[in-house]
């Protein structure tokens, strides 16, 4: 059983999953794992209901993420975590192909923006050597593929190959950990370590920079 092979690794997991296909855990896993529900708009009533139950009878860890790609969108979440009460969550934008324009209004970066985000010399420090989303993450997929980052090429899988293997991997010939931002026009660009690192915004949009810094 996948989830069994999962219980054996000591270290703390997280379980991602649609509030419509939330996976029960029997009472003997339910001390390494939590849950990060994801929640896409509209929504089914029913189900959303059903889910609330269940992760209430799991009684495990859990937080929620909001996939957002309109202002209609942020609406509907804003009346769903008051009306349940809900703690810890995130919104989290989504590309559709067709809200570009949702995007340059409330993701992309402006001069203002860089500057006014606190950074220390530990995190500029952080940017030029890693990928703060990316790094030291591993995501293993129902069949057993394990990824650094789902967009990027596959280290190996779990039935093959040993995980040490596959850190080994993507430190030295992956794409994920260790993406800076040492591109065009990222490169030539004063702010260059003070932005977060690349994420996968930039990959689904196509575009190296979402900012309104450099064009």
């Amino acid at each position: 059983m996948f989830v069994s092979f999962l219980d054996q690794l000591p270290l703390a997991k997280t379980i991602r999953c649609p509030y419509t296909g939330i996976i029960p855990l029997e009472r003997a896993f339910k001390t390494e794992f939590s849950y990060i529900i994801s929640v896409r708009f509209p929504i089914d009533r029913q189900q959303w209901d059903t889910s609330i139950q269940l992760l209430q009878n799991q009684r495990l860890p859990f937080e929620y993420t909001f996939e957002i790609s309109s202002d209609n969108d942020y609406q509907q979440a804003k009346e769903l975590i008051e009306e349940c009460g809900i703690e810890k969550y995130q919104l989290k934008p989504v590309y559709t192909g067709d809200n570009i324009h949702f995007f340059e209004e409330n993701v992309f970066l402006s001069k203002k923006d860089i500057l006014s985000s606190p950074i220390s010399i530990k995190d500029i420090f952080a940017n030029q050597s890693m990928n703060i989303y990316d790094f030291g993450k591993i995501n293993i997929m129902p069949n057993g593929d394990v990824y650094a980052n789902v967009n990027h090429p596959v280290l190996g899988t779990i039935y093959t190959s040993s995980i040490l293997e596959m850190v080994h991997k993507e430190i030295d010939e992956g794409r994920s950990w260790l993406n800076v931002r040492t591109q065009t026009p990222c490169d030539n660009c004063l702010y260059q370590w003070l932005c977060p690192s690349p994420s996968d915004y930039e990959i689904a949009i196509g575009c190296p920079n979402l900012c309104h810094v450099k064009k």
